[in-house]
């Protein structure tokens, strides 16, 4: 099992340390305290790798996008 520091793994991905914290929270990653710092088990975070690019965490627009993105494809299906 391989461990690195949650703050290295943000870092990497150029993303803050919140969104790695949250990613642990939500489950999609294992997260472990040692003396009081969080490391990021690499296995998970190869496991949330292959999960996100096989598009398991994506989700549809929201708001004017969600709204433009319905209008769009009432329009193409009906041309």
């Amino acid at each position: 099992m391989g461990l690195r520091a949650a703050k290295a793994v943000a870092r990497d991905r150029g993303v803050s340390d919140v969104t790695v914290w949250l990613w642990g929270k939500r489950g999609w990653i294992k997260i472990l305290n040692i003396c009081g710092r969080p490391y990021v088990d690499l296995q998970s975070l190869a496991e949330f790798d292959r999960r996100a690019a096989a598009g398991e965490f994506a989700k549809a627009p929201s708001g004017a996008a969600g709204a433009s993105s319905k209008v769009r494809a009432e329009k193409e299906a009906s041309e």
